[in-house]
């Protein structure tokens, strides 16, 4: 009979979630895991099988704490938008997007976990844009301004630039800009 877990798995996730989200998956080892979730190898592995199966979990804890709750409507595309251009986000970008842009060394699980979540922000947009005849295609345009915005921000563009990147994209889709109060889609 295996032994009870001695560790809180969400604590223990949570700690991954901060080391993964700053190294990415390629550069984050086992070895470092296990001392940021403070557990042993044999631990890591009773719990999490594997590193990868163990970075889906991770990622699902990251959007499960990351990612605001919003009622689906475009005042939630806004505050998105505010919330990832936001200065206190400086340089950190989004584990997610780091994701994506690590996939092709993920292993096929995991590439497919990355893009059912960004699929999942995609069909979020869409809901938020309702009847709009162009929600498909302006959802995606806001997918992709996400990604960049994560990528650039990672990169060090000014969060100033970013905001201009931001209210582009949503006066393109008729959603507003970041400091837009309500607005009806065009």
């Amino acid at each position: 009979m295996p032994r009870p877990r001695e560790f809180d798995t969400e604590h223990a996730l949570d700690a991954a979630v901060a080391l993964v989200w700053k190294q990415g998956y390629a550069g984050t080892s086992v070895r470092q895991l296990c001392e940021a979730m403070e557990i042993n190898p044999g631990s890591f592995y009773a719990a999490f099988d594997s590193k990868d199966a163990f970075f889906r979990r991770v990622l699902a804890r990251y959007v499960e704490v990351q990612l605001p709750k919003l009622r689906p409507q475009p005042a939630a595309i806004r505050r998105w938008f505010r919330m990832i251009t936001a200065s206190s986000r400086r340089g950190q970008g989004c584990l997610l997007v780091n994701a994506a842009v690590e996939s092709p060394g993920l292993d096929p699980d995991s590439q497919a976990e990355v893009s059912a979540r960004l699929g999942g922000l995609e069909a979020f947009f869409v809901r938020c844009l309702g009847e709009h005849p162009h929600a498909k295609a302006h959802a995606e345009l806001l997918v992709a301004t996400v990604v960049s915005i994560h990528v650039m921000s990672r990169g060090g563009s000014s969060m100033a630039k970013l905001r201009r990147i931001a209210d582009h994209a949503l006066e393109l889709t008729g959603v507003g800009t970041t400091d837009a109060a309500p607005a009806t889609v065009r």
